[in-house]
């Protein structure tokens, strides 16, 4: 294949995050603000988690039911423009059995009889566990243009000091790879006007957040207004700016 090469600057394709992680406290509202994005489909692994919310939802409870959810995507031609996978924290003990067929396949699993992948001595394990997590998670993403990741957050001590930081709850090192191959990784929480605010703001250093589109670098943006009547008016345009082309 000839290669051309550019002569000047190229435009970016899309200023959309591909791949979002949120992540926030449990009962921050990530689900009920992901319910409101107009166009996504809501996959629900916490078997009940969008119990009291309207929304274009499906419940999965094991990655049998996650691979033929998406063959009927992919069979329908892919109708979404969003999916959102609720939570990754779920995913990961979803994940273990298929982590663990991928360990005992490998030469250092082959004698393995435990039933637990994070149980093989010295850590072995954990190695198919991310990957059967990311081979999840690429399957979903191959059924839409963007995909949501929701997961909890957990404090991490910094060193040895008494700081802590609030990053991604997931076993051992997924959590750093899965930020590293997103767009944008925002961390969720509420303001002193209950309004819903969506932060990707490096410059505190309390959070590990970040994000490439220019328009969230290092942004605080507010996804939920709270309106006088209770209501919550969110405003995805603000992180996915196609949207407003789509109106």
């Amino acid at each position: 294949m000839a290669i051309t090469l550019p002569t000047s600057k190229i435009p970016a394709e899309t200023q959309d995050p591909k791949r979002l992680i949120i992540f926030s406290k449990p009962k921050t509202g990530k689900s009920s603000a992901c319910a409101e994005l107009p166009d996504a489909l809501c996959i629900d692994l916490e078997n009940g988690g969008y119990s009291y919310i309207n929304a274009m939802k499906v419940t999965i409870n094991s990655v049998k039911e996650l691979k033929e959810l998406c063959k009927a995507i992919m069979d329908a031609g892919k109708p979404y423009k969003f999916i959102v996978l609720d939570t990754i924290s779920r995913l990961e003990d979803m994940v273990k059995p298929l982590a663990l067929k991928i360990f005992q396949e490998t030469p250092a699993g082959s004698q393995f009889t435990g039933t637990d992948v994070l149980d093989a001595a010295h850590g072995a394990g954990y190695g198919a566990l991310r990957k059967a997590i990311e081979m999840c998670i690429d399957m979903i993403a191959k059924c839409a243009p963007n995909i949501i990741l929701v997961c909890h957050s957990k404090d991490a001590a910094v060193g040895s000091s008494d700081l802590t930081i609030k990053q991604i709850s997931l076993t051992g090192k997924t959590g750093s790879i899965l930020a590293s191959k997103s767009d944008a990784i925002g961390f969720m929480h509420r303001d002193e006007n209950s309004n819903t605010i969506l932060s990707f703001n490096t410059n505190d250093t309390s959070i590990e957040v970040g994000a490439r589109p220019a328009h969230l670098r290092n942004k605080e943006v507010v996804l939920g207004e709270m309106q006088p009547d209770g209501t919550i008016q969110y405003h995805w345009e603000r992180i996915y700016p196609s949207l407003n082309s789509d109106k």
